[in-house]
């Protein structure tokens, strides 16, 4: 008989260890999603290049040789020119 309940018991803690397990991998999931999110919602915010203007106020630039428009994007007065010299290898630069 002492064997049986002891089965029994092995058992129980079995699938008490078993619902943990499944409520903690359910917890790590859920918590890697909202990570996730949080993360990307950071990462759209802080994008450098992009603005975001209120009704009735208009953005300028500081410099001289840009204006800014209404949708925020600058155009450039400084004239575009061309050289012939050779071209050269730039890596890792994001701006």
């Amino acid at each position: 008989m002492e064997i049986k309940d002891t089965t029994q018991e092995r058992v129980r803690a079995r699938d008490a260890a078993m619902r943990l397990l499944n409520r903690l991998t359910t917890g790590a999931a859920v918590s890697a999603v909202a990570g996730v999110a949080l993360l990307g919602a950071f990462s759209a915010y802080t994008i450098p290049g992009t603005t975001s203007t209120t009704a009735g106020t208009s953005t300028t630039a500081s410099s001289s040789s840009s204006t800014s428009t209404s949708s925020g994007l600058q155009s450039s007065t400084t004239p575009v020119t061309s050289s012939s010299s050779s071209g050269v290898a730039v890596s890792g630069g994001s701006r």
